[in-house]
């Protein structure tokens, strides 16, 4: 059973975005305070402290031959932090200010260095965005540049890596001492590739007195919001472009047939919203080990969890088909499947089918999708499932999604009303073989057209036909 904490606020959904960006080449020298060695360090303390010593004298304080304390005051010369007149040696102006500029700390020297540095900056707010490996989530929210692609000249970059350099080295190289560093002259700045950074976004459930839905954009920069506020605007009107299906009894009662549960018009109020603690405590009550209750998109990592977990215990006790088949039947709406979540589940299922004793185990993976969602919104999943498939009008309801591995495993979610504008996705994830075959039978995932008509196919993609024993 998914054990869910509904005093804090619980995710129920994941979004990602693509972010145009633009790369920019910039060579610089930096400085950076080290501690220096300890035999000078200690030479120059001795030094702050007597003002002026002979060299004679120095040597035998520390143990040091003629010619090692030679070579001792010879380097600190060169750097000019003491001076010798004659046998006596005595700090320089330089090396009393280092030893004023430390404070209590030890006297450290500063280096100069060379400083190559790859930064990104998106098209949109003109900011510094950290990259993990650039590139185009096809199945991702795509913003819509304000600069073009080559809209950002170089004297921007350059400007802004200096105005931001110590931003730049918290955030993007995560340097825990940026105090240490300083920027000492940039020499040179080109410009370089073009693509998009992904950034992620959730949306939790907050109940409370009353049930409430909250939006977080760009978790990781919440210490610098006003310099990204361009970028949460236009993240925020996309995502306001988007909707789910409505809810709808008659989803609920398929829900229902699908489940053989009535659990959720059990806990309905007069109002006719769901009792979501009313509903996990009836899920909780039948304590069945092959069936576990879910809150959110199963994309979801705890409900990932929840799902491999169910599965990886079912094998154990079974023997699990060799290749799995699995069919996704999307919900409508524009929000469905826009989150790299939706890779992560799928690529944590093809590695368990991959383990199957003999070795000849795999995943075939279909989408389908209602007929109120159009065939280019399903083409943005084509690297994802090997297989799409658009059903006929009125095959399904569009507040329904399933997850259907013919002989494994079935997911089952319905989009219900836990207040007025607050809508969220619960369900039941089954390992049993009755309801597996059941909803198999009941969704016939199998069915040629004009049922379910092909919009993609891959072509290293064999099917294996059902059985009777798996339909």
């Amino acid at each position: 059973m998914n054990d869910l904490d509904l005093s804090e606020p619980v995710q129920v959904s994941s979004f990602g975005f693509n972010v145009p960006c633009r790369e920019f080449l910039i060579a610089a020298q930096v400085t950076r305070d080290k501690r220096m060695p300890m035999v000078d360090e200690f030479a120059l303390r001795a030094l702050n402290l007597c003002e002026s010593v002979s060299a004679a004298r120095l040597a035998r304080f520390f143990g040091f031959s003629q010619t090692e304390m030679e070579i001792v005051l010879a380097d600190l010369q060169t750097r000019t932090l003491i001076t010798l007149e004659g046998n006596e040696v005595s700090l320089h102006a330089t090396g009393k200010e280092l030893f004023r500029t430390a404070g209590e700390g030890p006297p450290v020297i500063t280096d100069v260095e060379s400083f190559p540095a790859r930064i990104w900056f998106d098209l949109i707010s003109k900011n510094m965005i950290r990259s993990r490996g650039l590139h185009n989530v096809k199945n991702l929210i795509g913003l819509t540049p304000s600069l073009g692609r080559a809209d950002i000249p170089e004297s921007f970059a350059r400007e802004a890596f200096h105005d931001n350099f110590r931003d730049y080295l918290r955030l993007i190289r995560r340097i825990k001492n940026p105090e240490a560093w300083g920027l000492y002259a940039i020499s040179d700045v080109a410009p370089g590739r073009f693509s998009y950074a992904q950034i992620s976004g959730r949306q939790s459930l907050v109940l409370g007195s009353q049930p409430k839905l909250e939006t977080t954009l760009i978790e990781t920069e919440t210490d610098r919001p006003q310099k990204l506020r361009l970028l949460t605007d236009a993240m925020s009107q996309a995502l306001k472009s988007l909707s789910d299906p409505d809810p709808t009894a008659a989803s609920r009662s398929e829900y229902a047939r699908l489940t053989y549960s009535t659990s959720i018009d059990d806990s309905m109020d007069a109002d006719g919203f769901v009792d979501l603690k009313a509903w996990l405590n009836r899920e909780r009550a039948s304590n069945d080990s092959e069936v576990v209750s879910f809150v959110g998109s199963p994309c979801l990592e705890r409900n990932r969890k929840s799902l491999t977990s169910l599965i990886a215990r079912k094998s154990e006790s079974s023997q699990a088909p060799q290749g799995w088949d699995l069919f996704w039947l999307r919900p409508g709406g524009t929000t469905w499947g826009l989150t790299e979540d939706l890779q992560a589940l799928i690529g944590e299922l093809r590695a368990m089918s991959r383990r199957s004793p003999s070795g000849e185990g795999g995943l075939v993976t279909t989408l389908i999708a209602p007929a109120s969602v159009s065939s280019e919104s399903v083409k943005r999943f084509d690297r994802i499932f090997d297989r799409g498939l658009g059903a006929r009008a009125g095959r399904s309801s569009p507040s329904i999604e399933v997850l259907l591995i013919r002989g494994v495993c079935a997911v089952v979610s319905v989009l219900v009303p836990l207040a007025t504008g607050v809508d969220v996705w619960i369900g039941r994830i089954t390992v049993k073989p009755t309801d597996v075959a059941r909803i198999a039978e009941r969704l016939r995932p199998d069915e040629a057209e004009p049922e379910l008509v092909s919009l993609w196919t891959e072509s290293r993609t064999r099917f294996r036909p059902s059985t009777s024993s798996e339909a």
